[in-house]
């Protein structure tokens, strides 16, 4: 706590926005790493497999029921999708499919794009308070004497110097999280995707077979 005091009651007022920017980047950051990594990330192999096998039987109820067994996995809320709509046609089987994707893109993507904006905001204030410190040292040491000179000369090099060090902390961070968010992002989505391909080739090889 001493080392945080120090950075905000020698860093100016940039510094302090920097400390708000990080405390908005704690809560954004952790709840996207939370929903991602845990809330839409789950272990859907082994239920995939037996859907497969349920839809080449034309077994669509029992195939429905395994996709309850998950409702939060986003594969299994885009399969349940195109299952819900296969009666309608392949045109609404797919317009479904493609609506349970983009759901799952929506709820991926929400807030990601905040860490990216924090990350620049953080380290151009940091360039703000090291212009800010600059310009008031060199104010107040104008018209003073050689050893209050000194001592101006220190605080405000040291008030722009944790400044960009504040500035350039939170905007490292905030660019990791957000590159980790955007990738896990990227992994549900594409898995997303791909649970709907899976679901039309397997629709497709059971109407082959009920016709041969």
């Amino acid at each position: 706590m001493g080392f945080f005091h120090t950075l905000i009651t020698q860093g100016g007022f940039a510094t302090i926005l920097i400390f708000i920017a990080a405390i908005v980047l704690l809560s954004v950051g952790s709840e996207r790493l939370l929903t991602l990594f845990t809330k839409m990330s789950f272990d859907v192999g082994g239920s995939l497999e037996t859907i497969r096998g349920l839809i080449l039987e034309k077994k669509y109820t029992d195939a429905l029921q395994v996709c309850n067994k998950q409702p939060n996995a986003p594969e299994m809320a885009v399969i349940k999708a195109g299952l819900t709509a296969v009666e309608n046609g392949r045109e609404a089987m797919k317009s479904a499919l493609g609506g349970a994707v983009l759901e799952v893109s929506h709820r991926s993507e929400a807030r990601v794009g905040y860490l990216a904006l924090i990350a620049n905001v953080a380290t151009l204030l940091g360039l703000l308070g090291t212009i800010s410190g600059l310009i008031k040292t060199f104010a107040s040491i104008a018209n003073a004497d050689a050893a209050e000179k000194a001592r101006m000369l220190g605080l405000g090099i040291s008030e722009a110097m944790y400044a960009t060090a504040a500035g350039l902390g939170v905007g490292i961070l905030a660019m990791v999280v957000h590159t980790v968010c955007t990738s896990k992002a990227d992994d549900i989505v594409g898995n997303a995707q791909d649970a709907g391909l899976k679901l039309v080739t397997w629709i497709e090889q059971s109407e082959r077979a009920s016709k041969t």
